[in-house]
């Protein structure tokens, strides 16, 4: 099994996402035998792209700027200078049966989506964020016009994914209400502790005594200090508690917001307040053990979008925690789930110094909350959630794969539908003048197929039935005599000029002028004796979306007009095993003769 992976952030970056990432592709490279690639940055100086191998992966490093993040402009250029590298990284990732793309940056799918077309791979999108949600966190940015660009370009992603893969429920159920994905392709699989190597530790550790947090009442934010983490609110509660001074607040780790709560920190006096850098993970397991209880926060209205993944490694190392949360967010369903925190509204200050005197002042609780913590987390171990995402991948991966496209069969479908487009104008015109007028309803009919891989798309046509056909009748295949065609429809069908804007759809690389005939999603189909079946349970269905459907193909021509789709599959498989740029052409020849004598609904032979 080969995987190509796009994500910007990989090793040695310290990121969550970067980190989960490194240990997912080593995991599956030593533990299930993949085959792994990463398309990441850090190639340096002028060279574009760059190869090297850590730990059985092969990391393809795309170059790209490495500007202050603080502000818009230095993440802009970093992720469009990736995004640009990543694109022309994508033709050197060999022949991958699947391609997976992360959301760093939220444009990286396309890149990666582009390379699983041009291989034929399948394509998984991961949702570590939901954009533009989290995009609306930005601080020195705002646009309508950028958030709607993320927003089309997410839900494209999701809706035209082989599979979706959720970090967590909620954020499915987001992906489902608001973005409109298929429930059924979508899989939840969480982020993850290695609880092998993050144990429970005792304060007595090296890292306390180094760092004097032995014999204070720790309460600890380890990770990204970040956009999303709402870390003002945790400074305002710490504020609230300057009198208990058993309570030292530690802030553990690096982000865009450091600076300025360090700053903050020192105007109000919260000598209190500490900030220490970010932990290797090889000390992580002793600084988890100086913390008494952990403080998970995230903004409102991020519920569903972000699930903080240093939740994880607090669970594996058995501490209690606050979780200033949304009561839909993903970690408040783990906290009541398995009784192992205690949940503060998110913004409220008061009520977040109160659930932590609360623990300081209850350490049974305490320790019984961190007790169930650590028994959550076997349920988010590693290996776990590593296995799950092999099963998924295996499970996309040999599902029958669509061979390379011939690059000389594209650039024949470019040109002549191209120049279809440019002679046929005069045609589009008169034709839309002639259905407008018979009936004064839509010229157009668009209707969502099946297309290359499975992929949806919106194939159009030259409205030939009338309005309302489809509300009326339903999606039912034409028949003779068939009283939804209207009098310019019958003209057309007979002659094909209704799908003459599917040139547009082939110029677009939906179609080809030569493949099978594309499909109805979840279309069926009457049996003899007049029970239904779905066409994609019918022998030879799957096989079919292995290239791109076609305007016209030997079943199209050669297939009487009302046999059965079993029977027109078989055509379909033929053209597959026999296809040719010659038998293209063949075919393209013989259709516009059917076009010419207006045969295109004849019963019988058509040639």
């Amino acid at each position: 099994m080969k995987v190509c992976f796009f994500n910007r952030s990989y090793w040695p970056d310290h990121g969550a996402t970067g980190q989960l990432l490194t240990e997912l592709c080593e995991d599956l490279v030593s533990r299930h035998r993949f085959e792994v690639t990463v398309v990441c940055a850090g190639a340096p100086g002028r060279a574009a792209v760059r190869r090297e191998g850590r730990n059985g992966v092969e990391i393809i490093r795309a170059a790209g700027t490495a500007f202050d993040k603080t502000r818009f402009a230095g993440r802009a250029a970093n992720y469009l200078s990736y995004f640009a590298s990543a694109w022309l990284a994508g033709r050197r990732i060999g022949r991958p049966d699947v391609v997976v793309a992360l959301t760093d940056p939220p444009i990286i799918g396309l890149a990666a989506r582009r390379a699983a077309r041009r291989t034929g791979a399948r394509f998984v999108y991961l949702c570590q964020d939901v954009f533009p949600e989290v995009a609306r966190l930005l601080e020195d940015f705002r646009s309508r016009t950028v958030d709607a660009a993320l927003a089309r370009t997410g839900r494209s992603l999701v809706c035209g994914a082989d599979r979706v893969v959720a970090v967590g429920e909620t954020m499915r159920d987001h992906l489902v209400e608001h973005r409109g994905v298929d429930p059924a392709r979508v899989a939840v699989i969480h982020n993850w502790a290695d609880c092998a190597a993050l144990m429970p530790r005792s304060k007595g550790n090296p890292f306390a005594r180094v760092h004097g947090l032995r014999e204070s009442f720790v309460v600890m934010h380890s990770g990204n200090v970040g956009l999303s983490q709402d870390l003002d609110t945790l400074l305002d509660a710490a504020a609230l508690l300057r009198e208990e001074r058993g309570i030292l607040f530690v802030i553990m780790g690096d982000g865009a917001r450091r600076a300025a709560l360090e700053a903050r920190a020192r105007a109000q006096g919260l000598g209190h307040v500490r900030f220490l850098p970010h932990q290797p993970k090889e000390r992580l397991a002793d600084a988890f053990g100086s913390a008494d209880v952990f403080v998970v926060s995230l903004k409102r209205g991020l519920a569903g979008c972000i699930v903080p993944s240093k939740l994880y490694g607090i669970l594996a190392a058995g501490r209690p925690y606050v979780a200033a949360v949304e009561p839909a967010c993903e970690v408040a369903a783990i906290t009541t789930k398995y009784d192992c925190g205690l949940l503060a509204p998110p913004g409220d200050a008061r009520a977040l110094a109160g659930r932590i005197l609360d623990l300081y002042r209850d350490r049974q609780l305490a320790r019984h909350l961190g007790d169930n913590a650590r028994r959550a987390a076997l349920a988010f171990d590693r290996p776990v959630q590593v296995d799950a995402y092999a099963r998924l991948l295996r499970e996309v991966g040999t599902k029958t794969r669509a061979p390379r496209p011939s690059r000389l069969k594209r650039a024949l479908d470019v040109g002549l539908a191209g120049l279809g487009l440019l002679l046929s104008v005069p045609l589009w015109a008169a034709i839309a003048v002639a259905v407008k007028a018979g009936d004064g309803g839509p010229v157009f009919y668009g209707q969502e197929r099946v297309g290359l891989g499975g992929r949806r798309f919106k194939s159009w046509k030259f409205r030939s039935m009338v309005a309302d056909a489809d509300r009326r009748w339903g999606p039912l295949q034409a028949s003779e005599g068939d009283r939804r065609v209207t009098r310019v429809g019958r003209l057309l069908r007979a002659t094909a000029l209704d799908e003459l804007p599917q040139l547009w759809n082939i110029f677009a690389g939906d179609m080809s002028f030569v493949g099978p005939r594309a499909l109805l999603p979840a279309e069926i189909e009457t049996r003899a004796g007049g029970a239904l079946e779905r066409l994609e349970d019918v022998p030879g269905c799957e096989a079919r979306h292995t290239v791109r459907p076609g305007l016209t193909g030997l079943a199209q021509v050669f297939a009487a007009r009302d046999i059965r789709r079993r029977h027109k599959f078989r055509y379909d498989l033929l053209y597959i095993r026999r296809r040719s740029l010659w038998l293209d052409l063949k075919l393209i020849a013989t259709s516009f003769w059917i076009t010419f004598r207006g045969r295109w609904e004849h019963r019988g032979r058509k040639v």
